[in-house]
């Protein structure tokens, strides 16, 4: 794998870069991602898988160290990482980053929320150890991306894990050795599949990651070993989870801080709670069903043509549930065009089972062509609607909105936030956390977040 100290070099970054070094700006990114993340993380804490994980946790006890996001009870800060994380990524509506082809923050915030509360951290320090986990996620993914996800990796849990690990050794202020073997355990505790895109277990995913940084770097803090190359030895992390495939190993420590990588390439924000890479295509069956409208019901064929790599999480052809139609292009696509939009009870069983759906579902063929995007970030999708007059509908889009260079305002951001929270919360907290999270960076202590955000 070469000569670069990757495992060192990233643990140095990790415990000694100094705060005067991480910009305002990567700041307010990190802050926009945290309300983005507090919110899916809140309306997700209702859904069966996180009710399910929940429960789990809960029957095991232990000391009450960190809150539960939107759930009554305190959990020691490994299982409430576990059971927010898997909370956060429950509706897959979080957000995406192109470098790391995955979501960088529902492995993250999970696990420095509950170690800041349980240490009583103070929002700045929350906030820059989110900026460093972030930076280290991402770039070893612009190291072993491309062949990693192709090889069926998550790199969510995987890469989320490591960098998990690297924040909260920051929040623990572990120093550089200390930190180096946190990332050696990491290495060990990374895992998940795409094969189980579309089940229960790809939210489990995030919340298992978020648990062991947690895990990784408490251990580390108490002594535990691990090899101190456990990233670029001969059978370290990224030689095992490329398959020994080409790679750019020293990409993971080109550059750090310069630029952020929350600030470029930054992050895509949902706007619809499904896989990212179905976004594209959504948004033009919408725009297509507000200047068609009853055209709909006499559609024949309806082609979607996307940016090669796109449908490479969308494994779900003709889904049968709300979490397989998540990963579905043909079910988003009919849905988008029959409803006029995709929402939360566009993934409802009943929802998926319309007769109406099932049948433009099965006229949708889908398709790869043009030049090679960034995934899941670049690229383009153009949906045509064919009717049985031989109408033709067409509508491409190539930036949809959320995108980093088709940013959500801040109040949008709200709004979004305020949607999912008003699942779990009433308005009363909901402003509070608001409040709260608008002065993130000047909190003495979050935990009087954390119990904002409680059920």
């Amino acid at each position: 794998m070469g000569l670069v100290e990757i495992t060192r070099r990233l643990a140095e970054f990790a415990a000694c870069t100094p705060p005067s070094l991480i910009s305002d700006d990567a700041r307010t990114h990190a802050r926009r991602a945290m309300l983005d993340t507090l919110g899916v993380a809140l309306a997700g804490s209702r859904e069966d898988v996180a009710k399910k994980v929940a429960e789990l946790a809960c029957a095991q006890g232990g000391i009450e160290e960190a809150t539960l996001l939107g759930r009554p009870g305190k959990l020691p800060a490994a299982e409430a990482a576990l059971v927010n994380g898997t909370a956060a990524h429950s509706l897959d509506y979080d957000d995406v980053q192109a470098n790391m082809r995955g979501h960088p923050s529902v492995p993250l915030l999970p696990a420095v929320l509950a170690l800041g509360e349980k240490f009583g951290a103070s929002g700045r320090d929350v906030l820059d150890a989110f900026v460093i986990g972030f930076e280290i996620e991402c770039k070893l993914g612009r190291a072993i991306g491309g062949p990693h996800y192709a090889l069926g990796w998550h790199a969510t849990s995987t890469l989320g894990t490591l960098g998990a690990a690297a924040a909260c050794s920051r929040l623990l202020r572990l120093d550089a050795a200390q930190t180096q073997t946190a990332l050696g355990i990491a290495a060990s505790l990374a895992s998940g599949v795409r094969q189980n895109f579309g089940t229960m277990t790809k939210p489990l995913h995030t919340g298992w990651a978020a648990r062991n940084g947690v895990v990784a770097a408490a251990l580390a803090a108490g002594g535990l070993t691990a090899d101190a190359r456990a990233l670029e030895g001969e059978n370290g992390f990224l030689r095992a989870m490329s398959g020994g495939a080409e790679i750019d190993a020293a990409a993971a420590v080109r550059d750090l801080g310069e630029p952020w990588e929350i600030i470029s390439p930054g992050i895509a924000v949902k706007l619809y709670p499904c896989c990212y890479a179905t976004h594209r295509a959504i948004d033009a069956a919408v725009a297509i069903r507000g200047a068609s409208g009853a055209a709909i019901a006499d559609a024949e064929r309806v082609e979607v043509v996307v940016t090669p790599g796109t449908l490479s999480p969308l494994i779900r052809r003709l889904p049968e549930t709300g979490l397989e139609a998540k990963f579905s292009m043909q079910y988003c696509v009919a849905a988008a065009l029959i409803d006029g939009d995709v929402c939360f009870g566009t993934f409802g069983e009943a929802a998926v089972a319309r007769a109406e759906v099932r049948r433009l579902m099965a006229c949708v063929e889908v398709s790869e062509a043009g030049p090679q995007g960034q995934f899941p970030i670049e690229g383009s999708a153009t949906v045509i609607l064919y009717t049985a007059d031989a109408v033709k509908h067409s509508r491409t889009v190539e930036t949809p909105r959320g995108d980093p260079r088709n940013p959500l305002t801040w109040e949008q951001l709200l709004t979004k936030f305020r949607d999912c929270a008003g699942l779990a919360l009433p308005e009363e907290r909901i402003e509070r956390a608001v409040e709260l999270i608008e002065r993130w960076d000047e909190l003495p202590d979050v935990r009087e977040t954390a119990a904002a955000l409680s059920g």
